[in-house]
């Protein structure tokens, strides 16, 4: 609630459950898949390159639970990405370019280029609160650069 006593106008997404699912359900197969092939071939594969593969699973993980499924733009020009990993809370003059899925399917991750970071989210292009939040962003700030959507 702010000063005067109304709840604040909050728009939100986020992401469907099926969509994340599906996308750490395909990961979590293709860990499994690579860590059964270390183990067959440990006697085979040195130990450098055991550690780099190993590296490669950790990183892949720790980058996939920063995707953000939900995103939440509320009246004060605040913008808040939930992810596995962590909760980002951003002002909008933070964003710097907001950039759609490379192809016209409107399926994918959408990328939020912040001053020090890039930040991914779930999306489905189509879904009217989405839109709406895009189309939010895209009023309050009309600095942030909108890269490859199609429609909005």
């Amino acid at each position: 609630m702010d000063g005067s006593g109304s709840l604040k106008k909050v728009f939100a997404y986020q992401a469907p459950i099926l969509y994340v699912v599906l996308f750490y359900g395909v990961l979590t197969a293709w860990t499994i898949l690579n860590v059964t092939l270390m183990v067959l071939k440990i006697t085979v594969l040195s130990n450098p390159l055991l550690l780099m593969i190993g590296f490669f699973i950790v990183y892949t993980w720790y980058f996939s639970l920063g995707i953000c499924y939900e995103a939440e733009l509320e009246d004060e020009g605040r913008f808040q990405l939930k992810s596995l990993r962590r909760t980002l809370r951003v002002d909008l003059n933070e964003i710097k370019t907001v950039e759609g899925p490379p192809f016209s399917i409107g399926l994918g991750f959408i990328r939020f280029r912040l001053a020090h970071e890039k930040v991914y989210l779930f999306s489905i292009l189509g879904n009217k609160p989405f839109q709406r939040i895009l189309l939010d962003i895209q009023a309050a700030n009309p600095k942030i650069k909108f890269v490859k959507f199609f429609g909005l």
